[in-house]
């Protein structure tokens, strides 16, 4: 049956904004947006919100959330990991899926309604499956012995032949880094992405000490790789820097690079690939990064950028409108307006989900921010007010959800 919504504003993000009209939804679709309003008793009356489509959260970790206020930036990276590792291996998993449901819970009152994760361990794809996002379920892979990647991917492809646990789910591919990766693991991870059409992500020059491993070798992530058992004694460095590695590996086509913080000479190469990059304003911040992503030059550049909240092993909170507002503090040059076209629209095609946007034909995924009348601003600085922290209306594939009171208030 077609519900119709009443609203004060509809930010659609593929066209102009529309005032005191009305939605329908049918079958968990947009069916029309009406510039006015009817006589209709049933219709859900958000009169006085503000709608829009629900946020892309591009990149997370949500099996790392039970992680939350144990790490603290490290004097280096490597420092970094290996605190993350002994920690995250002493977990239980009872503690993970609940930090995991905690995270998304978090993550939908602040109004994401798709996610694109980074899952580490196949067994947990059943309880991402259940957390109900339109979604990637990246499966996160590691391994740097090159007589590995055989068995890996092996391992790999029965998990792309499975259930993905959700009619609103699919599976992707993501090798972790390139200091974490060997080249035929990469080659390998490209060819099942090809073969099963699946999508393709990986961490890209996040760090100093990356595109140093890379260029001449890295004392730091070496020394990391042997402790760990994982150093392959063959592997040369290749004298390229990130993009331009994973370019000659054949896997930079369409690639959801995430962070890409040292990337001003690849520009090029990454507009020539369609090359969709993810940037995490929060994480940046808790690193304390000085170089970070350069958005303005990318979108200038027709690069697609979207926003990710990264994990609570980097991060304060999965909250997204803050994320919203560090991207705001962090980006002077880059508008609201953009800010929330790569928190919408900007992830969904990144990740290549049908959502992002409010059309006719487009998915239900919308969110609602009330407002008091009379409102004057302008409708792109209301989800960036300070005082909000969560929605006021959240709707998934045409079914609204009510959340269960909290401790947060607009």
């Amino acid at each position: 049956m077609a519900l119709k919504i009443k609203f004060r504003a509809l930010l659609t993000m593929c066209g102009e904004t529309v005032e005191n009209g009305e939605l329908t939804v049918d079958a968990g679709n947009i069916v029309e947006i009406s510039t006015s309003q009817g006589n209709d008793a049933t219709a859900l009356d958000l009169s006085d919100c503000l709608l829009m489509p629900g946020f892309v959260n591009a990149h997370s970790h949500l099996g790392l959330t039970a992680l939350e206020k144990k790490l603290s930036p490290a004097k280096s990276f490597a420092d970094w990991i290996r605190a993350l590792i002994s920690i995250n291996s002493g977990l239980d998993d009872e503690s993970r899926v609940r930090g995991i449901r905690a995270g998304a819970e978090e993550m939908k009152r602040s109004g994401v309604t798709a996610l694109g994760d980074y899952v580490a361990e196949p067994d947990l794809l059943p309880v991402m499956g259940g957390l109900e996002f339109r979604s990637v379920l990246f499966l996160e892979t590691i391994g740097f012995h090159s007589e590995k990647a055989l068995a890996i991917c092996k391992n790999l492809e029965e998990t792309l032949k499975g259930d993905p646990f959700s009619p609103l789910s699919r599976l992707g591919l993501a090798p972790h880094a390139p200091y974490s990766v060997s080249p035929n693991l990469f080659r390998s991870l490209g060819k099942l992405a090809q073969q099963y059409d699946c999508p393709l992500s990986c961490h890209v020059a996040e760090i100093p000490e990356e595109s140093g491993f890379l260029q001449n070798g890295d004392d730091s992530l070496e020394e990391l790789l042997k402790e760990r058992s994982a150093w392959d004694p063959k592997w040369k460095p290749p004298g390229k820097s990130p993009i331009e590695y994973l370019n000659s590996l054949n896997i930079l086509e369409s690639l959801l690079a995430i962070h890409c913080n040292f990337i001003a000479a690849d520009l090029d190469v990454m507009a020539l690939k369609k090359v969709s990059a993810v940037f995490c304003p929060k994480s940046t911040h808790w690193f304390g990064r000085k170089d970070f992503m350069p958005v303005r030059t990318l979108l200038d550049r027709g690069i697609g950028v979207a926003l990710g909240t990264d994990s609570l092993a980097s991060n304060d909170s999965l909250n997204f409108l803050q994320e919203l507002r560090m991207a705001d503090k962090l980006l002077p040059d880059v508008s609201r307006k953009e800010i929330l076209t790569m928190a919408t629209l900007g992830g969904a095609e990144a990740l290549g989900l049908q959502c992002g946007k409010l059309a006719c034909g487009q998915k239900a995924d919308l969110i609602g921010f009330r407002i008091s009348p009379p409102y004057s601003g302008s409708w792109s600085d209301i989800p960036f007010e300070s005082h909000r922290q969560e929605v006021d209306f959240y709707m998934l594939d045409g079914r609204p959800k009510t959340f269960l009171p909290s401790n947060s208030s607009n």
